[in-house]
């Protein structure tokens, strides 16, 4: 999206307000970085990680677009932690607002002033070599000086208006990355299921090499509740999931002793009796 000017100056005096009861060891911080994205890092939603680490990467890869030096993101975007006594852990996106080469210069903003009330002429001339080309001197015709002073367009990095972009989007749509966030939430989906079955499994004593049978089984019954209902972790039942894991270990080891008895009993060969199971 197109930002306006004023968008991202209303942005950046947000990001760069310091919190009142904050403490922190990083002069860069709410000086020169100010802070766009947070994290609760011990929480358990995956949507507030997945557009953490979305956001992350977009606003390091736009720091670095285009660089041909050592990595810019390095010193224009901090992904930093700090202690929290509700949340335990959280962490913050801190991006650094404007490019060095333009930032604010208080003796020039000065000396326009002054440049200004004598009525100087050209007064260009009197800032600093990093900043004549940051002022706006479009009423500055013919060496003649404007009646107000000079508005001072300091430049936003390319990172923060990734950052704020990426803000404005999560007012209209709350996940950054479709994808990312459905690929959290299947993994946690899978961890909650092995978390689930393996407490199935420790009410037996059966093999390691049964145990991995037996789920297996499980796992690829389409009947069972979790191929057709669930699809988050919080879904998942510990109590429904042991029924049907006994009921797939009943089955598992019903084969076992039916395979058993016909070769013990009605004399079947092992090749017979895989001829017959695939029968």
């Amino acid at each position: 999206m197109e930002l306006d000017r004023d968008t991202l100056k209303e942005a950046a005096e947000e990001a760069l307000t310091r919190p009142s009861d904050a403490m922190f060891y990083d002069d860069r911080l709410f000086t020169t970085h100010g802070a766009v994205f947070n994290w609760a890092e011990r929480g358990d939603d995956l949507l507030e990680e997945s557009n953490y680490r979305t956001a992350l990467d977009l606003i390091k890869s736009a720091a670095d677009d285009g660089r041909s030096d050592t990595e810019m993101s390095d010193e224009q975007v901090i992904d930093g932690t700090s202690g929290h006594w509700l949340v335990g852990s959280l962490r913050t996106i801190y991006v650094q607002v404007y490019e060095d080469s333009v930032m604010l210069c208080r003796e020039c903003d000065e000396v326009a002033l002054w440049a200004v009330s004598r009525k100087k002429y050209g007064r260009r001339r009197f800032l600093c070599e990093s900043h004549k080309e940051s002022w706006d001197c479009e009423t500055e015709r013919y060496g003649l000086p404007a009646l107000e002073p000079i508005e001072y367009r300091p430049k936003f990095t390319a990172a923060f208006v990734v950052a704020t972009e990426l803000a404005l989007a999560l007012r209209d749509y709350p996940i950054l990355d479709d994808s990312d966030y459905s690929e959290r939430e299947w993994e946690a989906f899978q961890d909650a299921m092995k978390e689930a079955v393996e407490n199935a499994q420790r009410y037996h004593y059966d093999t390691c090499e049964q145990d991995d049978r037996i789920a297996e089984r499980f796992y690829e019954d389409e009947s069972t509740t979790h191929r057709n209902q669930w699809c988050r972790s919080d879904d998942v039942c510990w109590s429904t999931v042991s029924e049907e894991y006994e009921a797939a270990r009943d089955e598992y080891f019903l084969e076992l002793a039916t395979e058993v008895y016909r070769w013990n009993v009605l004399g079947y060969s092992p090749d017979q009796l895989g001829l017959f199971a695939a029968a």
